[in-house]
């Protein structure tokens, strides 16, 4: 049966055989032998991502999102605002594991990657629920009004406050388009190290050993 590292033994063995050549017209050659080893600063291209830059921002941006989400929508909104609530809080959980991860260590570096692929999940259905409330009214604010577009001092408040909310769902849908992004990004930087996504790859290792002093 033929294996992977079958190849690899081959070339060190003829590099070894083409070093000890001299040796047969009574000379002592320098023994080169090559091997190849999984590269060990394999796991450390996790780190080029900044992650720890990337998760601080991910749980800064949830924070922002909740808060914003409370101020202005919960009297408007109830049951959107908490499913929406619900679902961005998963950032502030996958923003610390990717911070964790710093520690190159493989199950957590696991956990950080299903950690940003909820989190996208999450995030997209938070889009699709901001462009849902798109098509609602913002509170109680036309109930006692027949004419929505009748411009009288009270209605008109109510076309400026539509109009404001309409804004602040357009920032909404930024935010989680954001979040997305960082999520995206965190979890291309952990397939680059976890082997199952990125297999390591080897490089070769040369070791010279010089020939014995002739007595």
């Amino acid at each position: 049966m033929i294996t992977a590292a079958e190849p690899e033994a081959e070339a060190a063995v003829s590099v070894e055989a083409a070093a000890r050549s001299p040796s047969d017209s009574g000379e002592a050659g320098t023994l080169v032998e090559v091997s190849f080893q999984k590269n060990p600063r394999h796991k450390y291209k996790y780190l080029e991502g900044e992650p720890k830059i990337l998760g601080i921002t991910e749980i800064a941006i949830t924070v922002f999102f909740i808060g914003w989400r409370i101020s202005f929508y919960l009297e408007a909104y109830a049951w959107t605002t908490n499913t929406t609530i619900l679902l961005s809080s998963i950032g502030i959980i996958a923003g610390s594991v990717a911070i964790a991860a710093q520690n190159l260590h493989l199950p957590t570096l696991k956990a950080c990657l299903g950690m940003q692929v909820v989190t996208s999940v999450a995030y997209f259905v938070c889009i699709i629920i901001t462009l849902n409330e798109q098509h609602f009214h913002p509170g109680r604010c036309w109930t006692y009004f027949d004419n929505y577009h009748e411009q009288i001092p009270s209605n008109s408040t109510c076309l400026h406050t539509e109009k404001l909310f309409n804004q602040l769902i357009l920032l909404d849908e930024l935010l989680e388009t954001v979040q997305i992004v960082l999520a995206i990004t965190l979890a291309a930087y952990c397939c680059k190290v976890i082997p199952c996504c990125s297999p390591r790859s080897n490089v070769p290792v040369i070791v010279m050993t010089p020939p014995a002093a002739s007595e």
